[in-house]
């Protein structure tokens, strides 16, 4: 019970540090951007149309980091599985799954991901939606 105390604690801790590394990306893709955003506006693309590309884009990365954290660690997990099971086959000893994800677990996670990216490119979404055309054009 401690040790899983102890791997949720450093789970939040890696899910903050994600959520500040999104929202920083997204933030530096929108002072990239500002003068493509400008011309999309001036060329007559709506607020929405602004906010759901950014948007699009934070739960795309949220998505895929899970996806890819879960699978890194799924992999891991059964790697070490099957060497502890190799080492006990060679010392004459019992095999078991030390580690197991349940589905339902992955799952949840990877739909957590994609919440927190949804909720981390909000700001960078809205402040890209209310650009000014002719300021956006003009910035460098």
């Amino acid at each position: 019970m401690i040790l899983q105390i102890i791997l949720a604690i450093f789970g939040i801790v890696a899910l903050v540090v994600s959520a500040i590394g999104m929202f920083n990306t997204m933030t530096i893709a929108l002072m990239e951007r500002t003068q493509e955003v400008g011309i999309m506006k001036s060329l007559g693309a709506a607020r929405m149309d602004i906010m759901y590309m950014f948007v699009t884009e934070a739960v795309i990365m949220g998505f895929l980091g899970g996806l890819t954290g879960t699978s890194i660690g799924m992999l891991g997990g059964e790697l070490f599985n099957m060497l502890l099971n190799i080492l006990a086959q060679r010392l004459g000893g019992q095999t078991i799954d030390i580690f197991y994800t349940p589905l339902w677990f992955t799952l949840t996670i990877i739909g957590f991901s994609t919440f927190v990216g949804f909720i981390t490119g909000l700001w960078p979404a809205r402040r890209a939606a209310r650009l000014n055309p002719l300021e956006a054009v003009k910035y460098k």
